[in-house]
């Protein structure tokens, strides 16, 4: 039998150590980089719940409760009228109480301003 090279042996366990410590390292930051950013805008709209309150549809648009009624109803009496145009108010009632879409909001209030909408 051969002598066997123990320096040899020694530093073939050494580097295969070494390899496969550094697997174990990289795999650990490969995984912390690809963490998704999340911008605070984005981030507000996936946590709030999509449907809001009047009360909390009143805040949102800085007017009165009164004023968000007052707006659904003209809203609601035109297009049975036949008299209005583009996207109507974006709420649905559930046992009674009226919740309004936050997206549908958004998108409602685009078009509103961009039409100049008066409610009086």
């Amino acid at each position: 039998m051969k002598s066997l090279n123990y320096s040899a042996l020694i530093s073939s366990l050494i580097i295969g150590i070494s390899i496969v410590a550094a697997s174990f390292i990289l795999q650990g930051a490969e995984d912390s980089k690809y963490v998704p950013a999340v911008t605070e805008g984005a981030d507000s709209v996936q946590t709030d719940p999509p449907l809001m309150t009047l009360e909390q549809t009143a805040e949102f648009l800085n007017l009165t409760e009164y004023q968000v009624k007052s707006i659904i109803s003209s809203d609601n009496a035109l297009r049975e009228q036949g008299a209005s145009e583009g996207m109507p108010f974006p709420y649905i009632v559930v046992q009674n109480e009226m919740y309004v879409s936050k997206l549908g909001l958004i998108s409602w209030l685009d078009e509103a301003t961009r039409n100049r909408r008066r409610f009086e």
